[in-house]
């Protein structure tokens, strides 16, 4: 019997151990839990004394709630979201984020490298189609714009075609050869008496 109380004892004293470190645990997670409220009303009161857009806000704040369902359907791939508010879908994504990370830390390197060079050749082939696409459809615009400038009407023009000005033609005199003679024995003249 004495084998048995202590025992019961033994089990007593860590049940009781264990259930003050509980309180110990609440206790620390309320105050951390006190302090957040205490930030947030302090944000509450400036957001309020400050320059309140409800318009503006309104809008925003229905924006972020349909990406953030956008990225919840994504993440989770439930469509029943008619009870979930915002915050609540995103520690539902921030849940299955973490999980997915615990369980990535699990899988082997090996295949993690397999699997990044297999999303990486993914990218690449998508990139590439999407250059063929784009160039494709520059072609046929371009294709569209000659077949246009093709069928378009003729533009006849109209009037005198238009000539580039020359240079009117020199006159030349025609001078007898004794003329020409004399311009030459003066030319002369000149080069022997002047240089």
């Amino acid at each position: 019997l004495p084998k048995c109380t202590l025992h019961i004892n033994f089990t007593l004293d860590r049940e009781v151990n264990q259930l003050k470190q509980l309180i110990n645990t609440l206790t620390r997670s309320i105050i951390k839990e006190e302090e957040t409220a205490a930030e947030l009303e302090l944000k509450a009161r400036v957001f309020h004394f400050g320059e309140y857009m409800g318009d503006e806000q309104d809008k925003l704040l229905e924006s972020l709630n349909h990406k953030v369902l956008d990225v919840y359907h994504h993440c989770v791939g439930s469509q029943q979201e008619a009870n979930l508010s915002t915050v609540q879908m995103l520690a539902i994504v921030e849940h299955q984020l973490n999980e997915l990370l615990e369980n990535l830390e699990r899988v082997p390197q090996s295949k993690v490298e397999q699997v990044e060079k297999a999303k990486e050749k993914e990218r690449r082939l998508r990139l590439r189609e999407e250059t063929v696409r784009l160039q494709k459809q520059l072609q046929e615009e371009r294709l569209q714009r000659a077949q246009a400038r093709a069928q378009a009407e003729i533009k006849k023009k109209r009037g005198r075609k238009l000539l580039c000005r020359s240079q009117p033609p020199t006159v030349k005199t025609k001078g007898t050869p004794k003329q020409k003679q004399a311009e030459n024995d003066e030319d002369d003249e000149m080069l022997f008496f002047f240089t």
